[in-house]
């Protein structure tokens, strides 16, 4: 019987068990390795930090099949020779690997960020932010480190949720959502500025302590209640092993080949936040890519060819709230009530696809 495990379940893990789910050969067994019991909408995080999502509204039960088995479990370390992933628990021995754990907050060595500031990164990192802010004076402070997605999807819910408290953006750059068009730009800054959230920008954070954010050369302090992380990703530390079997790319991603398995080793795939591509890391890359590399596999268990399509993404889309957003989809800006719309029923159809 031969071993595939797939180590993390998120958009590139699930794509891809969903691909080959219909068709595995009756020599195969998958193991599904995840510290959580079911799939979860990450770009939803976001809502389940600032308390507008029930914890239910982001989870989706994992699929059912004979030959698929799920692990919960915490990854500790691959052993490659061994053919090994080291749980907190146990040891699970593979022929195949398939690496999907996703991104980790990056701190960009910001002394003592990691310690005192809270994340929308991981599902238990977001459930504890929403117990921070939950737990604050309805008039507290809330200073949000990052104006892009993330920060702006957060900040708008927050304040939706908590109209008293005080919000506080800080941006590195001279706008919110730089890479995006400048009308979505100054549509969303005036957004925020129309319902209170004090977004500050070109400034750079040098330091957090426990009650604090220093910012500038002069160092000038900001205080906060409830400090929130949301100013850049990396990929999972646990990549870092796979490098020995490949290249970096610019953000530190595993280079793969076109069927993303690594340059050096074989029989080892890299999908998602971790796996090098000329486009930034998201939720609709990483589903792409699982899908890809099921269908390669589905190539090598019924000796077809392997084709993959190039990887055309559709767009960025942002929530302001409840009832506006924002994005781009195929090079068209869409403001107000219509892209707003289109996520909702994007994630409405991800997640009940799912079980």
């Amino acid at each position: 019987m031969k071993q595939i495990v797939v180590v993390g379940a998120g958009y590139a893990g699930i794509s891809f068990l969903h691909t080959v789910l219909p068709h595995i050969p009756e020599d195969v067994q998958i193991t599904v390795l995840d510290r959580l019991p079911c799939h979860t909408i990450k770009p939803e995080y976001y809502a389940l930090a600032s308390g507008s999502l029930n914890e239910r509204k982001v989870k989706a039960p994992f699929p059912v099949h004979e030959r698929v088995t799920y692990i919960q479990d915490e990854i500790q370390e691959l052993r490659i020779f061994n053919h090994e992933v080291v749980c907190a628990n146990q040891t699970v021995k593979f022929d195949q690997l398939i690496f999907a754990l996703g991104c980790v907050d990056n701190h960009f060595n910001v002394p003592w960020a990691d310690e005192y500031t809270e994340s929308i990164q991981t599902f238990g990192k977001a459930m504890k932010t929403r117990q921070k802010i939950d737990a604050l004076h309805e008039e507290g402070h809330v200073v949000i480190i990052g104006g892009g997605l993330s920060g702006v999807e957060f900040a708008s819910d927050l304040r939706e949720q908590h109209p008293k408290l005080q919000i506080t953006m800080l941006e590195r750059s001279g706008q919110v959502l730089p890479t995006l068009p400048e009308r979505v730009r100054n549509y969303v800054r005036q957004y925020l500025d129309d319902h209170h959230v004090d977004v500050m920008t070109d400034i750079s954070v040098v330091m957090i302590d426990d009650k604090q954010v220093y910012y500038g050369t002069e160092r000038k302090a900001l205080p906060y209640d409830v400090c929130v992380w949301t100013a850049g990703i990396m990929p999972h530390p646990l990549s870092n092993s796979l490098l020995a079997y490949s290249n970096a790319d610019r953000m530190n991603r595993v280079t793969v080949k076109e069927n993303y398995e690594l340059p050096y080793y074989h029989n080892i795939f890299v999908i998602g936040d971790c796996a090098a591509s000329e486009f930034a890391p998201s939720a609709q890359l990483a589903h792409i890519q699982g899908l890809q590399l099921g269908e390669y596999f589905l190539t090598r268990w019924y000796e077809t060819e392997y084709k993959p399509a190039p990887i055309k993404l559709k767009g960025v889309l942002g929530y302001l709230g409840k009832k506006t957003g924002f994005g781009l989809v195929n090079d068209n800006v869409l403001l107000g009530k219509v892209p707003n719309v289109i996520k909702s029923g994007v994630l409405w159809m991800h997640k009940h696809h799912m079980g």
